[in-house]
């Protein structure tokens, strides 16, 4: 049993949450938990919970809900009566503010490739405001305390992506952080040398620029000298990291399925090769520069030869085919790896490439070395409807797509946008947008919302021999969790990752976006 404060309490017995509805078993929970260990009495406890309003009888409001959190608890977690008061044994590995300052602690003595994986875990554990029921005083310097240890990691992960050429990452991460935390210079200088990294000079200048007006308007002080000499720097291009190669390039090439069906598929980035399964709404040529892809194709050339293509009656590939089918999807995979004459590699699957991906590993087994599975999917909609509403609502988005798809209003196609990337920006939405009327015809997106409903690799994952990484957004709606969990049940040899975040296709501003990149690049190498 794990016990989780950084950020709304959770209980899990083996991965199963417990319900935790009432506010007063959390406040408990976070009182208890940030006690660990040590002897706290039933005043302290009723002064925390409680504070100015106290209960008529303090003592025994605070054993009755002692009472009732320990009817909740499973070992190694209890609560045992003391002299004194109460002590809550919980181990260090069940509680995880504890697992976050042992990760903390063995961040000091390791080297930047190692800080950078320790970070990424310590990250990952935090999901929003520390002990965030309890209003006491006495609570407020253990978060901030907290908080600024976060801060802290974030930001020496930042520098330590630059340090290791991983500019792109940390750009991501740092944009994101400064915008959490406006007026700390240490991100904005960590961002300010990946941009110029990245021969992005102009927008390096911009980020201290916009810094400093919101030190000038809002605090009325100037830049530290630090940030102003490196400003200066990156005026006179004397700062040691510039870039003088240009910007990340494809290859697009052709190649032939075995029916005739035209297919584009590209080539990006230096190293051993990554395989990518086509995913449905794909332009080569477009992705390349949209706010939709353009992360995940520099994320994943990062260290691989990406491979990428355009599945049948989409982007660059035929639009006008006979087979349009699950097999046929299966089988142009099979002739891009073909025409690159690849013996063995790591295939990565996203969304229904998911499937596709399993498929093609459990009909090649000797091909696929490791397989990567992104908000993938065992069984489609049609297939996993178990009741009528379930039914009616996937007919209805054959029926948007049908009615909508092709009108110049993108009213229709906004269903599916906010779907996909909840959390989006209305720039991100809109290029969303252009992506789907871009990359298929409105016919063909019928045909494959149909296809897609009807997927079943149930039988396929379970023979899936090759080790498995499982990544899911934990509240997506568009492919539910519960998906990811099935396929870790089915796939023998497999690990399930998920993210905190309600993005079926991530974005490169999603919180979640490194994680990701980080735990892929750990599974690959």
């Amino acid at each position: 049993m794990k016990l989780a404060l950084l950020g709304s309490p959770e209980l899990t017995d083996g991965g199963k949450r417990i319900d935790l509805s009432s506010r007063r078993q959390r406040q408990f929970l976070e009182v208890l938990g940030l006690h660990a260990g040590r002897v706290i009495s039933a005043d302290a406890i009723s002064e925390l919970v409680w504070g100015s309003d106290q209960p008529v009888d303090p003592a025994a409001a605070v054993q009755t809900n002692i009472s009732r959190i320990r009817r909740l608890l499973q070992p190694p977690l209890s609560v045992e009566s003391v002299a004194g008061g109460y002590v809550f044994n919980c181990p260090d590995d069940s509680l995880d503010v504890s697992r976050f300052e042992m990760l903390t602690e063995e961040m000091k003595t390791a080297d930047p490739a190692t800080q950078v994986r320790i970070a990424t875990s310590a990250l990952a554990l935090w999901r929003g405001r520390p002990y965030g029921e309890l209003d006491h005083l006495d609570v407020e310097g253990e978060r901030q305390r907290l908080i600024e240890m976060k801060n802290e990691i974030t930001e020496s992960l930042g520098q330590n992506l630059v340090d290791l050429g991983r500019h792109r990452e940390a750009i991501v991460l740092m944009e994101s952080h400064t915008r959490s935390n406006p007026y700390r210079e240490k991100p904005v200088a960590t961002l300010m040398r990946a941009l110029y990294a990245e021969n992005r000079q102009a927008d390096a200048l911009s980020a201290y620029t916009s810094l400093r007006t919101r030190l000038v308007e809002d605090l009325g002080v100037d830049p530290s000298t630090e940030l102003r000499d490196l400003e200066m720097a990156i005026l006179k291009q004397s700062l040691p990291g510039g870039r003088t190669s240009g910007k990340l390039e494809q290859r697009i090439r052709f190649c032939t399925a075995t029916d005739g069906t035209r297919l584009a598929y590209a080539l990006s980035g230096v190293g051993p090769p990554l395989v990518k399964a086509a995913t449905w709404m794909s332009h080569l040529d477009h992705d390349w520069d949209s706010l939709v892809w353009r992360h995940w194709n520099e994320g994943l050339s990062a260290n691989h030869t990406l491979v990428r293509y355009d599945e049948r009656g989409c982007g660059l590939s035929d639009w006008r085919v006979e087979r349009f089918e699950f097999d046929a999807w299966v089988e142009d995979l099979a002739t891009v790896v073909d025409e690159l004459k690849l013996e063995r590699f790591p295939l990565i699957g996203i969304s229904q490439g998911g499937a596709v991906a399993i498929e093609y590993a459990t009909r090649y087994p000797d091909r696929v070395s490791k397989l990567v599975l992104y908000g993938s999917y065992p069984r489609g909609r049609m297939v996993r409807a178990t009741s009528e509403a379930e039914r009616n609502e996937a007919a209805l988005n054959l029926e948007l797509a049908r009615l909508g798809w092709g009108k110049d209003s993108p009213a229709f196609r906004h269903v599916f946008t906010r779907q996909f990337m909840p959390e989006g920006t209305l720039e991100e939405w809109n290029a969303f947008d252009e992506l789907q009327r871009r990359t298929c015809s409105p016919e063909n997106a019928v045909r494959f919302l149909e296809v897609f409903g009807n997927i079943d690799v149930t039988e396929a994952a379970r023979r899936v021999e090759c080790p498995t990484l499982i990544i899911h957004s934990r509240d997506e709606v568009r492919v539910p969790f519960s998906n990811a969990v099935e396929l870790a049940s089915l796939i023998p040899d497999s690990r399930l990752v998920p993210l905190e975040s309600t993005n079926h296709i991530l974005t490169g501003r999603d919180h979640a976006w490194p994680r990701f990149l980080e735990v892929v690049r750990e599974f690959l190498s």
